[in-house]
């Protein structure tokens, strides 16, 4: 079998996580108020950089929470560890050391959990804020070396790792109950399903899924 045959979710659209049965029900173990979380399959230091990255990517502001006040990286760290296949686990977290690495070298630190936002926030531009034809040949420089069954190069393993984080962190961010019920528009009991909406009729905001 072909790794890319293997390699199910990295470098898959948002959409795959709407169709995992697993996802919904992760994320609703990941609603304690627990003021810290023990991570499962990042290190501790590890787990330190995902909270900063999650609330760079979606900060706290006047009228919402931040990524780490909805347990947005617990939920990260368990659907890496509980739904990705071994090798696609080790490629995730694989991309996600070398952003570390990336970080602490900015930083000038060798020790990734006194790495402050301003030293994560440019790593991350970096890496994701690339033209459309960029993405596209990083992407396609990750499938060719699936396909080969070569080294993925690290520029294409980062921005795979560092996209999916991304993609995780909204999906779990506009998924919680409290963004849900609270920030987005929310209707209990759904009526009809429209194609389009008309977001005059809900204060700019989108529906709760």
């Amino acid at each position: 079998m072909k790794r890319r045959e293997v390699i199910k979710g990295l470098g898959l659209s948002l959409g795959a996580l709407l169709v995992a049965p697993s996802a919904m029900s992760l994320l609703q173990g990941c609603t304690s108020d627990k003021p810290t979380w023990v991570p499962t399959l990042f290190s501790v230091d590890q787990a330190s950089l995902l909270n900063k990255l999650t609330d760079i990517i979606l900060p706290k502001t006047e009228d919402a929470p931040s990524a780490t006040e909805v347990n947005v990286p617990e939920f990260i760290d368990r659907y890496v560890l509980e739904t990705y296949e071994t090798e696609e686990r080790e490629l995730f977290m694989k991309g996600f050391s070398n952003f570390g690495n990336i970080v602490m070298k900015n930083a000038n630190t060798e020790v990734l959990a006194d790495v402050e936002s301003s030293a994560i926030e440019p790593a991350l531009a970096t890496i994701l804020k690339k033209t459309k034809e960029e993405n596209q040949a990083l992407m396609k420089s990750f499938y060719t070396a699936l396909d080969d069954e070569t080294d993925i190069p690290s520029d294409a393993l980062n921005f795979v790792a560092l996209s999916r984080v991304r993609d995780l962190c909204i999906f779990a961010y506009k998924n919680s109950e409290k963004v849900g019920e609270e920030i987005m528009d929310y209707v209990p009991v759904p009526g009809k399903q429209e194609g389009c909406i008309d977001l005059s009729e809900t204060s700019g905001k989108a529906y709760s899924l």
